[in-house]
């Protein structure tokens, strides 16, 4: 009779136990689609097309989108990221499933002489779960989203530092080849003036300021030599590989047009492009919901047998209330919260406000520099071009056409400098209203 009534007991409490899971239990655990919705959206957000797959070796030459394929397939935080999706997605499904019923027992042994043993089953199972389960399944699912939309937005920081890693080394390869070539003309002229010197046609003193010039255009190719090697390693820890040798050739980037929009529309753009934007709109939505489970009533329902040292069997349903003294302390909290996450989303968007103006101004203002350096360039280009044809007519004298030549070099390294100035403010405009200027096709202002 005994082993009877704690079978069926023990089976009625595994059904009830096995129902609530499985009625609560609607959710998998397989995160995968929540990861390739982060990838999707990171990729509608690029500003070039970037296959994650595409493999890069030191012994080829690096592109911007290879650089960029194997960042985002290295990258540690990222991957942090993407099994932070992997757990957001469990708790959804522990969101979803009630308490964890309890089942507890124990078993007298009598010490007086007397006969029989007392035994006591139990199981209790908190309700709460009932009222609640809908605000924390809503709050588990914006956690859920904060990291979907963390990882995407990891992303594509992570694309506009490759890119503006990428362009900087490529300019600087670019300026440590002028280097090279003014330090030949400056060796050249060296070797002339000492020649013209040796037959009496030039001072000592020309020979000095031209060993000097000589000096320092080797001292400028040694500092860019050096400004390469270090790029090429900054790039190489953007890539998330600082180990990799530096020996690599960079292919120069082609950075996309860009239209003069008005500060209105890049912001309009920003408000509704950026991750970072979205991601403190879900944790706004989270607050909300967790207001609804900050002060819950606690009541739990137990089911219960026993057995006296008399063999009388007894079998004792009940139920419990909590009274949670702090319960109004809980909604201020959570209130508070979610008025802390609402103050959060407006600073966050006074400093978009403040960041994409800021961008766009310094953009227009190199780019207007750069323009007239530019023109600097092709008029020194056209004084070669005149001078080269007097040179070749024989009228004019190689130390003449030297100093041209080398003028001209020196506006190429400063074009070079502005050059890269305005491709990283683009690259940090085009990051401030969202990762791309592809929404913005078609609004020429």
């Amino acid at each position: 009779m005994f082993t009877t009534v704690c079978s069926v007991l023990l089976q009625r409490i595994t059904q009830i136990s096995l129902l609530f899971i499985f009625a609560g239990c609607a959710s998998s655990i397989d995160a995968t689609n929540d990861v390739q919705a982060a990838r999707a959206l990171a990729t509608k957000h690029l500003p070039i097309d970037v296959d994650p797959t595409q493999m890069w070796y030191a012994s080829e030459p690096l592109t911007v989108e290879k650089a960029i394929a194997y960042a985002i397939s290295h990258d540690a935080l990222l991957q942090r990221d993407l099994s932070i999706i992997v757990q957001r997605r469990a708790e959804i499904a522990q969101a979803e499933l009630p308490t964890n019923p309890t089942i507890n027992g124990a078993f007298g042994v009598a010490v007086d002489g007397l006969t029989g043993a007392p035994l006591i089953l139990q199981g209790m199972q908190r309700l709460s779960w009932l009222w609640t389960r809908p605000e924390r399944i809503i709050s588990a699912e914006q956690s859920l989203q904060q990291a979907i939309l963390t990882a995407a937005n990891r992303t594509i920081e992570i694309a506009s530092i490759v890119r503006i890693k990428h362009v900087s080394a490529s300019k600087q390869g670019r300026a440590q080849k002028l280097a090279h070539e003014d330090a030949s003309l400056a060796a050249q002229t060296l070797q002339i003036t000492t020649e013209h010197a040796a037959v009496g046609e030039a001072s000592k003193l020309e020979v000095d300021h031209a060993r000097i010039s000589l000096l320092q255009a080797n001292h400028a190719l040694q500092h860019a030599t050096k400004t390469l090697a270090v790029t090429k390693l900054e790039l190489l820890h953007a890539m998330g590989c600082p180990e990799m040798e530096s020996a690599f050739e960079v292919v120069p980037m082609q950075i996309a047009h860009f239209y003069d929009y008005s500060d209105a529309t890049l912001l309009s753009h920003a408000i509704e492009q950026r991750l970072d934007l979205a991601i403190k709109r879900a944790l706004i939505a989270k607050r909300s919901a967790e207001i609804g489970i900050a002060n819950p009533p606690i009541i739990s329902a137990s089911f219960a047998f026993n057995e006296s040292f008399s063999n009388r069997q007894a079998i004792l349903p009940g139920a419990s209330f909590t009274v949670a003294l702090d319960g109004d302390a809980k909604e201020t909290v959570a209130d508070s919260k979610l008025q802390q996450a609402e103050f959060e989303y407006i600073d966050l968007i006074r400093n978009v406000v403040k960041e994409v103006r800021i961008l766009h101004e310094l953009f227009l203002s190199s780019t207007f520099e750069y323009e007239i350096n530019k023109q600097i360039v092709s008029t020194g280009e056209d004084a070669l071009q005149r001078a080269d044809a007097a040179y070749k007519r024989g009228e004019f004298h190689p130390l003449q056409l030297i100093p041209i030549q080398r003028d001209l070099i020196k506006a190429k390294l400063h074009m070079l400098q502005y050059s890269l100035t305005v491709s990283t403010n683009l690259i940090a405009l085009e990051r401030a209203i969202g990762g791309t200027f592809r929404g913005l096709k078609g609004m020429k202002q």
